[in-house]
């Protein structure tokens, strides 16, 4: 009787793919409510400086102004220079 010893097969290694995980609901909406408030926010900054570059020409052009009305400037020329440095950039 004779006995035969085998040797065991090598093991293969085993690839184990996992699957793409599709986004959850939360995440989207939570990305989209964060997109949302920055656009608000960046709006709202651009209104804020629009807004504050508006009020700073707009005082200078009545002071401006009433400085005409006191009799500083002694033509028209003067007084178009003085407005050219109210203009907004």
């Amino acid at each position: 009787m004779s006995i035969l010893l085998h040797g065991s097969r090598p093991v293969e290694k085993l690839e184990i793919k996992t699957k793409q995980a599709e986004p959850k609901t939360s995440s989207i909406l939570l990305i989209s409510v964060a997109i949302f408030f920055s656009v608000v926010l960046l709006m709202y900054v651009g209104i804020l400086f629009t807004e504050t570059s508006m009020k700073g020409y707009s005082t200078c052009r009545e002071k401006i102004v009433g400085y005409e009305q006191r009799g500083l400037y002694t033509g028209a020329e003067q007084f178009k220079m003085a407005l050219s440095y109210c203009e907004p950039t």
